[in-house]
This record gives C-alpha cells, sequence and structure tokens, in this order.
C-alpha cells in the first residue's frame, strides 16, 4: 500500500506542494478542474480524498485511474472555481492486494 499526501494550490500558476509533491504531476484542466498522476502508477485504481483549504470551496473527486485523478472544486452556488487543497491518495502496487 501506498499513502500519499500533497497540497495542491490552483489558484494563479498551478502548483504542486507537501510531503509527496515529488511523486506527482499536477494539469490545470482549466478553471477549478485538475488531474494529478502519480509518477509510478498504481497497479489498482486507487481512492483518495480532498480537502479545501479556501472558504466556502467543496471538492469532487472526478475520473479516477491507476494513472490519473482528476479532482474538481466549486464554489457554493455549484460554479467552478480554483481553489488551494489537500490530497490524500491510498493505493496498491500489487493487483491482488483486496
Amino acid at each position: 500500500m501506498r499513502i500519499l499526501s500533497l497540497k495542491v494550490t490552483g489558484t494563479g500558476t498551478a502548483a504542486l506542494s507537501g510531503t509527496c509533491a515529488n511523486n506527482f504531476t499536477l494539469v490545470d484542466n482549466g478553471t477549478g478542474d485538475y488531474t494529478i498522476s502519480p509518477t509510478i502508477p498504481f497497479a489498482r485504481v486507487p481512492e483518495a480524498v480532498a480537502t479545501a483549504v479556501t472558504d466556502n470551496i467543496y471538492m469532487k473527486i472526478g475520473t479516477v485511474t491507476a494513472s490519473a485523478i482528476q479532482i474538481l472544486s466549486e464554489n457554493l452556488s455549484g460554479a467552478a472555481t480554483d481553489a488551494v487543497f489537500h490530497v490524500i491518495v491510498l493505493g496498491s502496487d500489487s493487483a491482488d492486494q483486496i
């Protein structure tokens, strides 16, 4: 199992920081839409949790594959908006691990 945490600063020029930032790449797909990709893909689809640091924002996990996780941020009105948030990813390096 791998448990990885990082911070995404999605305001201005999007960037990664935190304990495991070097284990991921970040793509800013547009307002409130980010994709993080592990530098070493998981053997199975991982689980992810995102929590907003920015006030009045909620986070959604979009499409998740063994090699990419889409994270979406919206304001309280439901409009896509850039945000700062933390992510925890739990994944397996073994295809048969339960």
